[in-house]
């Protein structure tokens, strides 16, 4: 089984993406922002392909996903969340709204994502359960899980010499 996480927007304080599992939409994700600043000191994992696994997290005491040999980072995991605030390398994963500030006025208004500022996870218990169940439920001991952590520039061509395709331009 194969977890795909493709970033697709950048900010000073967050990064926000998409989880597919076999190349279906899973969920969104919120992870530290691309540069590192003064609350997240590392920034967010590197791009790349990581070994994924099902333990127990010592911090949360619960089964979770822990990504392996990530450089410069240890005990990432894949875990419930709601914002930027609640993660210090790790991936958060919910469904995506935009949360208003003190600043955007009357909490009681319908705001739309433009209008807001701090994009925020909802859902992100139940959706942190239903992974680690698909997980459990869809892999035997015997495969092995990955993840590929890419962007929205990268993950076409990522996808062509995946398909075996050998014509990259068609990328373009």
């Amino acid at each position: 089984m194969i977890l795909t996480l493709i970033r697709d927007t950048f900010t000073p304080s967050e990064t926000l993406g998409k989880l597919y599992i076999d190349r279906k939409f899973f969920c969104d994700t919120i992870e530290p922002p691309v540069v590192p600043n003064a609350q997240h000191t590392k920034g967010c994992i590197p791009l790349g392909w990581y070994k994924l696994q099902l333990t127990i997290s010592p911090k949360f005491g619960r089964l979770l996903p822990l990504l392996y040999l990530v450089p410069g980072f240890q005990g990432i995991r894949i875990h419930a969340g709601n914002n930027r605030d609640h993660t210090s390398g790790c991936i958060l994963v919910g469904e995506l709204y935009y949360r208003p500030t003190a600043a955007d006025g009357n909490l009681a208004t319908s705001f739309t994502p433009a209008e807001c500022s701090v994009p925020t996870l909802c859902h992100s218990k139940l959706t942190e359960q239903a992974l680690v169940d698909k997980l459990k439920n869809e892999t035997t001991q015997y495969e092995e899980l990955y993840i590929n952590i890419t962007d929205t520039d990268r993950y076409p061509v990522e996808r062509a010499i995946l398909d075996g395709m050998s014509n990259l331009a068609y990328c373009k």
